[in-house]
This record gives structure tokens, C-alpha cells and sequence, in this order.
């Protein structure tokens, strides 16, 4: 082209001198713009050539010339009618030399300015050999690069191809994008090719190592890509380092070079929040296999994070892991997520683990239950012969019996192994019924477990349970029989031995055949056991040689208990101050009593041992000081006692005696008035007639005497008829007709004796019916009635029923009086306990622990551990972690029931809210093991759990667990977990959001 010009120059100026100054004008136009172009003075030389054409004509041989060249620098010189100039050009002259160059540097510049479609639209249309070498190989790659933006890959193939076949500037780059196609199209070894020849230029050397491994990547040539990534990576400035090491490190994974590839994937993340899951799960694999497995578990856990196959195959392999680390429950939770993968091996292996995980948490039901539906659902599965044995060990560990049992039952012929199984399970179930106070249930299961007696200390035991069962129900002669048999056995077992000569000796004493009861509680005294049974046999056998009127030894056996610091030292005293007084010991006597008097004053015996202390100086004819006695305690305020009556009866003699007779009528007048039955037992009317008569108050008698009489009817006719068949249904269990009967006893006979008796069955009854409301007013109108025999059940019943409905402020006043007028330790715990929980619901937590202090001081058992849990619940409403967390501790290590349950769980509380996420974990994992059979602290351990997951970050099992209790047996803690799940889902995904995903633009 710049031949062409030169040319077309010279020959402009020879001809000069020969035209027309005119000729001259345009002449100079002419070649004036044709050296701003040579200048690149673009925008001068159109303006010159336009104006050249407007001094010439048409037929001017430069005239086209002028054309093209005023569009081609209009073009060049950005100006926006270039495109239509050169168009018109062409139009006008579609056969000039210039018009391919014309097609060329519209191309070109449609090219530049990235409008590619219309850059392909005229390369089209150029006769490419018409072109320079130069402008075929500039216009051949931009209208290939066109096309590649156009994704028109075959025929920018074919200009990349053509340009890089030449040795010229853009040889590498058409390399380069034809390997690009290829690649896509699958070409692999003609890409290969490409790259490597673009490799040779310093403009791709860095670019293209990426695409080259990615080649042998797909071609699965793996030492051959480690041999380059290795070289590759060796240079200064080679781009995408990090996919290059991920390459290399699915080489070195396919060849099984764990460790190589595991640091090759661990480069490779470093700092990337949202990589490939695909990695991550090759990358946990990599970290499994080299035994790195808390490693491997947040390689899992993140590839885990959708419910995908590849979702479900990493929770099978985050599962495996956490096994590895002993994280039973969080392999669980990834278990049960991976078993929903629709592949068939997936799935059996996870129902697999999660049978024996949750065997090996000794949650031993939920065991049974996925063993027996693991091998209903792969009967030829090469585990069957494991399952089997585990499916017979869970059985024998559950905690709930009553699968194995039916399952045992169902069975037509049984092995050893399952006799050892039955054995088991129904003697646990018995123990288990016998704790909730169901004996007759649980003397069945008793009865069951003797059927096959395999396991001779099992055997004992049953026999032993089932006789207290049989105790408890005070069917003493049965449980004489158990008790027996259990010591034909002779066993070793010096603890069991010495709880059935105790039974032994309460159900001979309950039967009053105190010189049989007498033999097994002397013979208790040969075993060294627990320090509790031993002092309350003394005291049994100290009244059995009291009923057999043995006295020395009876008083001996009393300061044996005594010297042990039995907990009733105060009824020891009490009854050695008695038999010393009938033995005439009346110094040692008046000493025991006194003891009672002056370091007991809260005893339930405190009473009687003021009364027998009057009865000793009444015997002694010391009058004066029995009345003095029998005043204290008739002044004691004490109400309802046995002995206020009595105490009357021996004032009133004692007066008597004194010859004060109006204080002897009034006593005896108070008698017949108060205690009616009381009156007619001891037949008070002779001495109240005589005292009467004495202190010459005569004209009163006849009065007494009408009141006696119609509290004490000859006849008991229709009424009595009618009150003892409302009682018969009652103690029948009818408590409807029992209600009926007893309301139309109230209506029907109002006046009666026993209108306080009937009132008290009418409450009970509606108890019995769960009419809390009008059995708690029933049990209030009686309340005043202190002198009745059931007050103190009447009292107990209507703190309880104030408790249950929600009045605390009541239930603490009754708890008050019942824990003052208990006249048995069963009393006096109840109201401890009604008062520790009451105030607690009132939020006064001193008061709580105060009562609760004196029942774990007291009590054993169930009392003592609620105890233990309220001390630990009172200081963490104090937010007392410390103190809370010691007494949780106490209570859980002496705690198998309910109440060590809600201990483990408070305990795991406290550390999820101190932020000691594993000691929480741990605690809690240890409750679902120990403490199973209460499924709401189960259920709340569990919500708990995935709290803490979610709190460390690990969001998959927190849901994991979450889901997990679609199907557990409570509603609310269904409910609970939804609305768990439901939140953190939701947290997800608002955090997904805002995090981009992590990709590579190899282009």
C-alpha cells in the first residue's frame, strides 16, 4: 500500500508545471493530504481529500483514490460517518483496487471498537490474497478473535489455524485460542500441541501451564502431569498456582499418594470459603486415609453442607471419622443423614454403624430398634451374623424391657442365650415397676424372671424384690416365702443376705409373730452392710423383746442403737425411759425421757415422751408434777396428737387425786365434748358424774349425757349401712359410686359423728377422679378438724393439690403444718419437699435450699436426690455456676432416676452457658447413655446438643441432630426441634448470600 502512495505522489508533482492554476489548487489538495496521512494526521487528510473532490471532477482518475482514502482516514480518525463513507465507497465502486483494502479496514475497524458481528460481517466479505502478507495475517486473526467472541468456535478454528501455521507476531496467540477450542471440543492431543507451542512465547508461558495439566488431567496421564505441575510451579511468574496444585493433587490422589495430595489440596484451600465440595470430599478422603481424621471431619463436615450423593457419601465418611475421634453422637447424627443416599451400599453400611453406635452410647432401645430393622431390611448382609449377637446383647442392656420381653415371648423355641435375655429383662422390668410404686406389675415380672433361673445371683435378687414387692402390698406370708427361698440359696452376698433377714423380720413383725421377727433381726446383726439398716433392726429387735417382755435385752438393743446414732435415737430413748420405768429403773427412765424432752423438741415423739414422763411421776404418786407434765403437753400447741385425749383422761386423774375437782370434771367435760370416740372407749361419763358431783355441779351431767348419746347412738341403723357401702366402693376402687354415696352421706346426715370421715372419703374420691378442684375444697373444709384421724392426711393431700394447681402461697402453709404435726418420716420428707419446690416456684431460692439442706441431711433415696437437684437448681437461679455445678455433680453420682436426669442436664446447662462447649457435649452425650429411660430430658438433651453444635459452628450436626427427632415420642420436643432446624436453615442461607461463590476463569 505505501508503494501505491508514493507512486500516485510523483507523479502528481511532474505533472505540475504543465496545468492550470486551478489544476495546480487541486493538484496541491491532493498531495498535501496525502502527506498528512503518510503522517497520520488523520483528520487533516479527510478534510483535504473531501475538499479535493469538491475542486475535481468525478472523472478525475483520483477521484475514487480520494474517496477511499477520505473514508479510511475518517475511519482512523474516529470520526462516526467513517463507517457510512467507507460503506459508500464500496457501493460506488466495488471493482476499484482499493476496494478489498476498503472491506479490510472497516473489519479492522469494527474489530477495534469490539462490535464483532459486524467485524465478522465484513471479513467475510474480503479477498484475503488481494491483502499483504501483513494485513491477511492481522485481518485473519481479528476476524478469528471475532468469532471466538461470537462463540463461533469451528470457524474462528479455522483463521486461528491459518495465522498460527505462520511464524508472525500472532503465531502464539492463535496457538493458544485454537487449544482453547480444541480443549472444549475434546481434541485433547491437538490443544496439547497448541499450548505448548503458545508455551514457547514469554506472553502465554505463564498462562498456559494451567491449561496443559488440565489436558493430561483429562487424559488420566498422571506422572506426566506431576512431571510438569512440578516444573510449572519451579517458575517465578506462572499464573493459577493454586488450580495447579489442585491438579497435582488429584493426580497424586487417583495414584493413591495420600499424603502428596492431601498437601496438595490443603494448598490449594488455604484461605477459599466456598471451594468445590468435589475437593473438599477427595481432600477428606486424602486426610482419612493418612489417619488425620479430626482433619478429615471439617473436610467432611463442609463438603456435607447439601443433601446431595455427594452430601450423603461425605456424612458416611464425617461419620466414620468422628468414630476414629470417639465422637460416638456426632457420627450418629452423620449416619443418619447418610442413610438417605439412594445408593443401596451407602445405605447399609450407615444402617450398620448407626445400629452399633448407638449400642456402644448404651442407648439400647433405639439399638433394638435399628438392629431388628437392619436385618428385616438386609437378610443377606455379611454383618447378619454381628447383628444377631448385638440384637441379643442390646436386649440384655436396654433400659426399657418391654421389647425384649414380648420378643422373647414370641419366640417358639429359645436358645440359652435368650433365657439369659428373658431373665434379665423381666427382673429389670420388675425393679423398674417396683420404683414407681407398682408392685402387683411388678410381682409378675418377678414371677416371669423365676422361670428361667439361669443366672443364680438374678435369682436371688428376684426372689428378694419380689418379697418387698409382696411387703408393700402386705401380703406378708408371700413375701415370707421369697424371702426364704432367697436364703436357702446361701449366697455369698453379705448385703443381700442382710436386706432379706431385715424383710424377714418386718413381715414376722407385720404379722405380729414377733418371736420369728425377733430371730432375723438378731441374726441381721452378723452382716456388716449398710449403717441404716442395722440401727432401725436394732430398734425392730428392741421391740420385739419388748412385746416378748424381755426388758434388759429390749433397753440393750435400744443403747446399742443409740451408741450407732441410729436417726431415730429419739424413739430409742423414748422407749428404754418406758421399759426402765416398768422395770422400776425410775431414775434411768426419767433421764431417757427427759432426753427426749430437752434435745428432741422437734420429734415426732416429743409428745409421748412428755405423756410417759407424767405416766412415771403418776406412778410414783407424784401428782402434782404429772399434772404439771400432762399441762406441757396439752400447752405444747401441737395439733391433733394421739395424746391430747390421753393427756386429758391422766390430768383429769392426776386432779383428781388433788382433789381439785372442777379441773377433773373440765377435763373429762373436754373429752366427751372433743373426742366423742375417745369418751366412749375409756367410758368417761362415771368419773365425769362423780367430779361433777364433788365440785357441786351436779345439774350439769344431764347435758353431758344427751351429747354423749348422740355422738354415740346404740343403733347404727340405715346410716351406718349406708356410710360402709360408700367405703366398700371406695377401698373397691368404684370411686364413682363411691363419690355418689358419700355426697348423699354428707347431704343425708349432717349431724353425724362420722361427718368428718365421709367428708374425707368424698374429697378422696374426687382425687382419685383427678377433680383436683373440688377434691382441694373438699380437703379444705375438713382442715380445721384437728382432732381426726386422717388429719394428717388431709393436710398432705391439700398441700398437694395446691401445689398441683399452681398456688404456691397455700401449698407453703399446708406444707408448713404438715411438716410440723408428722408423726412418720414419710410425712415430715413430704413436707420438706413441698416446701423446697413451692418456694423455689416463688423465686425465694434461701428458703428452697433450706429445706432442701434438711432433706439431703434426712432422707435417702428418691427424697435425697430430688434434694440434691433443687440445691443445684436454687444456686444456678442465683447464677451460682459454681456452687450449681458441685451440687448437679453430687446429685447425679447417687442419682439413677428422674432427678439425676434433670441434674446431667442442668449441669450440661451450665456449660453451654459458661461457653465450655465440650465438657457440654460430653455431659450430655453421658445423659442419653445413663439416663434413657426419661425420654423428656433425653429429648431436651438432645436440643441442647444441637445448640452447642451450632454455637462451636458446626452447623451440619446441628441439624443433623435436629432432624434426627422428626420421630421422637414426645410432641414438644418434635415441635421444638423443628422450629430449631427451621431458624438455622434460615441463618444459612441469608449467610450463603452474602458469601460469592469460589470459581477460576481458565480463559
Amino acid at each position: 500500500m505505501r508503494t501505491i502512495v508514493i507512486l500516485l505522489t510523483l507523479l502528481a508533482f511532474q505533472g505540475r508545471a504543465q496545468q492550470p492554476v486551478s489544476q495546480q489548487l487541486s493538484d496541491d489538495y491532493f498531495a498535501q493530504s496525502l502527506r498528512y496521512r503518510e503522517h497520520k494526521n488523520y483528520p487533516a487528510a479527510a478534510n483535504g481529500f473531501q475538499q479535493f473532490m469538491v475542486q475535481v471532477a468525478a472523472a478525475d482518475t483520483r477521484y475514487a483514490l480520494a474517496n477511499f482514502y477520505q473514508a479510511e482516514c475518517a475511519l482512523l480518525a474516529g470520526r462516526a460517518d467513517g463507517p457510512l463513507l467507507m460503506d459508500q465507497f464500496m457501493d460506488a465502486y466495488p471493482d476499484h483496487p482499493m476496494a478489498e483494502q476498503g472491506y479490510f479496514t472497516l473489519a479492522m475497524f469494527h474489530y477495534r471498537s469490539k462490535n464483532f458481528e459486524q467485524a465478522v460481517s465484513r471479513f467475510g466479505k474480503i479477498r484475503f490474497s488481494a491483502l499483504s502478507d501483513e494485513d491477511q495475517l492481522d485481518g485473519r486473526f481479528a476476524w478469528g478473535y471475532s468469532l471466538f467472541n461470537l462463540r463461533q468456535l469451528p470457524k474462528a478454528l479455522e483463521q486461528f489455524n491459518y495465522v498460527k501455521a505462520t511464524a508472525g507476531a500472532y503465531g502464539p496467540a492463535s496457538s493458544y485460542y485454537a487449544g482453547y477450542i480444541e480443549y472444549g471440543a475434546g481434541e485433547d492431543e491437538l490443544a496439547l500441541s497448541d499450548f505448548k507451542r503458545a508455551e514457547g512465547s514469554a506472553s502465554y508461558a505463564t498462562v498456559v501451564p494451567v491449561l496443559i495439566a488440565g489436558v493430561y488431567n483429562r487424559q488420566g496421564r498422571d506422572s506426566e502431569l506431576l512431571s510438569y505441575v512440578d516444573g510449572a510451579l519451579k517458575r517465578e511468574q506462572v499464573a493459577h498456582r493454586d488450580e495447579l496444585n489442585l491438579l497435582a493433587a488429584e493426580a497424586q490422589f487417583r495414584k493413591k499418594n495420600y499424603s502428596e495430595s492431601l498437601k496438595g489440596y490443603q494448598e490449594y484451600l488455604e484461605g477459599r470459603t466456598n471451594p468445590d465440595r468435589g475437593v473438599l470430599f477427595r481432600a477428606g478422603l486424602s486426610a482419612f486415609a493418612q489417619s488425620q481424621f479430626a482433619l478429615a471431619k471439617g473436610l467432611f463436615g463442609r463438603a456435607a453442607s447439601e443433601a446431595d450423593s455427594l452430601g450423603q457419601s461425605a456424612s458416611y465418611y464425617l461419620g466414620a471419622s468422628s468414630l476414629q475421634t470417639g465422637d460416638r453422637q456426632s457420627a450418629l447424627t452423620s449416619f443418619q443423614v447418610a442413610r438417605r443416599s439412594t445408593d443401596p451400599a451407602i445405605q447399609e453400611e450407615s444402617s450398620y454403624q448407626i445400629a452399633k453406635v448407638l449400642y456402644d452410647l448404651g442407648r439400647a432401645d433405639q439399638a433394638v430398634d435399628e438392629l431388628e430393622l437392619y436385618l428385616k431390611a438386609f437378610p443377606t448382609s455379611v454383618h447378619d451374623n454381628e447383628m444377631s449377637e448385638l440384637l441379643s446383647a442390646a436386649y440384655v442392656n436396654a433400659s426399657n424391657y418391654n421389647k425384649a420381653i414380648t420378643h422373647v415371648e414370641a419366640m417358639t423355641r429359645r436358645t440359652p442365650i435368650m433365657n439369659s435375655v428373658y431373665q434379665k429383662a423381666t427382673y429389670f422390668k420388675g425393679t423398674e415397676l417396683f420404683n414407681k410404686d407398682d408392685w402387683s406389675q411388678a410381682i409378675t415380672m418377678f414371677d416371669k424372671s423365676m422361670t428361667v433361673p439361669t443366672d443364680k445371683a438374678i435369682a436371688a435378687a428376684c426372689l428378694f424384690w419380689r418379697g418387698e414387692a409382696q411387703s408393700a402390698l402386705r401380703q406378708y406370708d408371700p413375701a415370707i416365702g421369697s424371702y426364704q427361698q432367697a436364703v436357702n440359696m446361701e449366697l455369698k452376698d453379705p448385703e443381700l443376705m442382710a436386706s432379706l433377714r431385715y424383710g424377714l423380720g418386718y413381715a414376722f413383725f407385720n404379722l405380729q409373730q414377733f418371736d420369728k421377727a425377733l430371730f432375723h433381726f438378731r441374726e441381721l446383726s452378723k452382716y456388716p452392710t449398710d449403717g441404716s439398716i442395722q440401727q432401725d433392726g436394732l430398734l425392730r429387735l428392741g421391740d420385739c423383746y419388748y412385746v416378748a417382755k424381755s426388758y434388759t435385752e429390749a433397753v440393750a438393743a435400744y443403747k446399742r442403737a443409740i451408741q450407732l446414732r441410729a436417726s431415730e435415737s429419739d424413739y430409742a430413748y423414748l422407749q428404754a425411759g418406758v421399759i426402765e420405768g416398768i422395770l422400776r429403773q425410775y431414775d434411768a427412765a426419767a433421764g431417757d425421757l427427759d432426753r427426749v424432752i430437752r434435745d428432741f423438741p422437734q420429734s415426732k415423739y416429743w409428745d409421748e415422751a412428755v405423756y410417759q414422763r407424767g405416766q412415771l411421776d403418776f406412778g410414783r404418786g407424784n401428782y402434782a408434777s404429772a399434772a404439771s407434765a400432762f399441762s406441757r403437753l396439752l400447752g405444747s400447741g401441737k395439733p391433733g396428737t394421739r395424746f391430747t385425749p390421753l393427756a386429758h383422761l391422766r390430768r383429769a386423774a392426776s386432779y383428781f387425786n388433788l382433789k381439785d375437782y372442777n379441773r377433773t370434771a373440765d377435763d373429762y367435760i373436754r373429752v366427751l365434748t372433743d373426742y366423742p370416740a375417745v369418751a366412749a372407749d375409756q367410758d368417761v361419763l362415771l368419773p365425769l358424774q362423780e367430779a361433777l358431783n364433788l365440785a357441786g355441779r351436779s345439774q350439769e351431767f344431764d347435758g353431758y349425757l344427751a351429747k354423749f348419746k348422740t355422738a354415740n347412738p346404740n343403733a347404727k341403723g340405715v346410716e351406718s349401712v349406708e356410710f360402709e357401702s360408700a367405703r366398700n366402693y371406695y377401698f373397691n376402687q368404684d370411686y364413682p359410686r363411691s363419690e355418689t354415696g358419700f355426697a348423699n352421706y354428707v347431704a343425708g346426715y349432717p349431724e353425724s359423728a362420722r361427718i368428718t370421715e365421709a367428708r374425707y372419703y368424698l374429697a378422696e374420691t374426687r382425687y382419685r377422679r383427678k377433680d383436683y378442684e373440688r377434691a382441694l375444697q373438699g380437703f379444705t373444709e375438713i382442715a380445721t378438724a384437728t382432732n381426726f384421724e386422717y388429719y394428717n392426711k388431709v393436710i398432705g393431700r391439700k398441700a398437694e393439690l395446691e401445689s398441683r394447681l399452681n398456688k404456691p402461697e397455700l401449698a407453703i402453709q399446708s406444707y408448713q403444718t404438715l411438716a410440723a404435726i408428722a408423726t412418720t418420716k414419710k410425712e415430715q420428707f413430704t413436707g420438706w419437699t413441698g416446701l423446697m419446690e413451692n418456694y423455689y416456684l416463688l423465686a425465694q431460692y434461701d428458703s428452697s435450699s433450706g429445706y432442701a439442706h434438711k432433706l439431703s441431711e434426712a432422707a435417702t433415696g428418691a427424697a435425697q436426690n430430688r434434694a440434691g437437684l433443687y440445691l443445684g437448681k436454687n444456686a444456678l437461679a442465683r447464677g451460682d455456676y459454681e456452687t450449681a455445678k458441685d451440687e448437679f455433680v453430687a446429685t447425679v453420682n447417687i442419682a439413677s432416676d428422674e432427678f439425676g436426669a434433670e441434674a446431667k442436664y442442668r449441669l450440661a446447662e451450665i456449660f453451654y452457658l459458661t461457653k465450655e462447649h465440650k465438657p457440654c457435649y460430653e455431659t450430655l452425650i453421658s445423659l442419653n447413655k445413663d439416663y434413657q429411660a426419661y425420654p423428656e430430658w433425653v429429648g431436651r438433651s438432645f436440643l441442647l446438643l444441637a445448640d452447642n453444635y451450632a454455637a462451636t459452628g458446626d452447623v451440619f450436626q446441628a441439624k443433623a441432630t435436629l432432624r434426627s427427632l422428626d420421630k421422637f415420642p414426645l410432641d414438644m420436643i418434635k415441635q421444638e426441634a423443628a422450629s430449631k432446624l427451621k431458624s438455622l436453615e434460615e441463618q444459612e442461607l441469608k449467610l450463603r448470600k452474602t458469601q460469592p461463590t469460589d470459581t477460576t476463569d481458565q480463559q
